[in-house]
């Protein structure tokens, strides 16, 4: 099994290219792979807002 970031960089880079994505199901069971994308998500300041505002719905609709 690959590690978690190379896992990430090949996803990253097929996602770019526009290539699809076979036998995904197996990324499911590497445990790093969740902690590796929770870790990027987590800092990311705009993962912590809190909730929709009157600005956002205007532009979503």
């Amino acid at each position: 099994m690959q590690n978690a970031e190379a896992l990430l960089g090949i996803i990253r880079e097929r996602g770019r290219k526009g290539l699809p994505l076979e036998r995904l199901f197996r990324c499911l069971f590497n445990r790093d792979l969740y902690l590796l994308a929770y870790g990027r998500i987590y800092r990311n300041d705009g993962a912590m807002t809190p909730g929709i505002t009157a600005e956002t719905w205007t532009a979503c609709a």
